[in-house]
């Protein structure tokens, strides 16, 4: 049989190539692999006749890449990603456990993630860690891309294209500041509590999708909104009474503590959520991947009884 033309590909090329995908500019990528500008086009001009077919196009001053690259990014993921498993698996035969553990998460995870990690480093000294944080579309896509293997969410998507497993609970609480007049008028109706302006983050949140879920199975409208970049920011809003907010609980724990929010009784409240850990189904994970898996199936920090679960 005839090799296939894409032998003639390098693990540079590819390497240079994804860089480019990753971050939609030449000069850019040339910054982040250490190389020049015209070496990034030179090398991916030579992937270009390889293939032969364009892999980038320019709109205006916007890099785009076309159905070809996309096609090639996606095969180029998948062969980055074998090599890292087989990485792994020849340190494995070994008796070591080593190599990268890629992951991302919902930017309200940061607030309880790094301390399941650190008994993980502590126990495995020789795995690194490269995590992402993103709101909810944005780490699902990651997953999707093969940019990560496994990913935690607190909204696993009804896709049987994954598994799913339970790792911790994650309430979501109604907060207001303590000078608010809905402090003083408790129990309150959810009708009451979206009578208020409600700051929400933006569109893709995991959290935003959570409250406009239950809104809409309480017939509810959110009619009264101020749309804030981050947790962050929407905390230091209710603080300033803009208006009440819907949080999860790991995200302000430490202000309720210390005074600054109040946790409101709501009728419903607190919304019942989990935080899950998310992988592709057919794709077997990395050693890495799959002992921190279980490192959080176990030691997950939260009453959750973690199961492996499928939808």
């Amino acid at each position: 049989m005839q090799p296939s033309f894409l032998h003639r590909l390098t693990l540079r090329q590819i390497e240079i190539f994804l860089a480019v995908c990753r971050l939609q500019s030449y000069s850019r990528a040339a910054e982040d692999l250490a190389l020049t500008q015209p070496a990034v086009s030179a090398q991916i001009r030579q992937v270009e006749q390889v293939v032969n077919d364009t892999l980038f196009d320019y709109v205006g001053k916007q890099l785009l890449i076309t159905p070809a690259g996309k096609l090639l990014e996606r095969a180029a993921r998948d062969l980055q990603q074998r090599l890292v498993s087989l990485e792994m698996e020849l340190a494995e035969l070994k008796g070591e456990v080593r190599g990268t553990l890629s992951i991302a998460a919902e930017t309200s995870a940061q607030y309880f993630l790094p301390s399941v990690i650190a008994p993980f480093l502590q126990q495995n000294p020789a795995i690194d860690v490269q995590l992402a944080f993103g709101n909810r579309a944005q780490v699902l896509k990651r997953l999707a891309d093969n940019r990560n293997e496994l990913v935690i969410t607190g909204s696993p998507p009804n896709d049987r294209t994954y598994q799913f497993a339970p790792v911790r609970d994650n309430p979501l609480l109604a907060v207001a500041a303590p000078a608010h007049p809905l402090t003083g008028r408790q129990p309150l109706s959810f009708l009451e509590l979206m009578q208020q302006t409600l700051l929400l983050r933006e569109p893709g949140s995991g959290t935003r999708l959570a409250i406009e879920d239950y809104a809409a199975t309480r017939a509810v409208k959110l009619s009264r909104t101020l749309q804030l970049g981050s947790l962050e920011a929407i905390k230091s809003g209710v603080m300033q009474q803009l208006g009440v907010s819907i949080l999860p609980s790991d995200a302000c724990q430490r202000e309720i503590a210390h005074g600054e929010l109040v946790a409101l009784t709501v009728e419903g409240f607190p919304l019942r959520r989990s935080w899950c850990a998310l992988n592709h189904r057919r794709r077997q994970l990395t050693p890495v991947s799959a002992r921190f898996l279980d490192h959080l199936l176990q030691h997950g920090i939260g009453p959750t009884t973690a199961t492996n679960q499928t939808r």
